[in-house]
């Protein structure tokens, strides 16, 4: 196994950690910038040329193998609400209540997900133009709106 793909869980982990502080800053916060701040975070790992090797093998791995799969299922429904939780005086114990506490159904996460992976898998895996070339910004303006309805409302 290359290092890279022994890495892809610390990268989730590091990945996880971004969004769950965005996340929680959202949280407790003005909430007009959810989205915004959560894809943010996402793109600043898969922009950082020493994590994105690792995200790219963990994200290979889903599609190599039922564990790979399994692995990224459980940090999409668990564990990056774990480290959400871990920034929260009150935190929400799982994804349920986190959508609770965003006041939108659970479905809507996982649409707001979708969004971000979407974007990771056209801009780093795929690297499709106009995409992949775009700033971060123009990006972020582009798509954080539709992110921030699905976890607004």
């Amino acid at each position: 196994m290359s290092t890279a793909a022994a890495e892809g869980p610390n990268a989730l982990s590091d990945i996880g950690d971004a969004l769950a502080e965005a996340g929680a800053a959202s949280l407790t916060g003005e909430r007009a910038q959810l989205a915004e701040g959560l894809l943010r975070a996402a793109l600043s790992k898969w922009e950082d040329p020493q994590a994105r090797p690792q995200l790219l093998a963990a994200f290979g791995a889903v599609f190599a193998d039922g564990q790979g799969a399994a692995q990224m299922r459980d940090f999409m429904s668990r564990q990056i609400f774990q480290q959400l939780a871990a920034s929260l005086e009150e935190p929400p114990k799982d994804f349920d209540e986190v959508a609770e506490a965003l006041g939108v159904p659970p479905m809507n996460i996982n649409a707001a997900q979708a969004q971000v992976w979407g974007v990771a898998v056209l801009r780093y895996v795929v690297k499709l133009e106009p995409i992949a070339s775009a700033s971060v910004d123009e990006v972020v303006a582009l798509v954080s709106p539709t992110i921030q309805r699905y976890l607004v409302g």
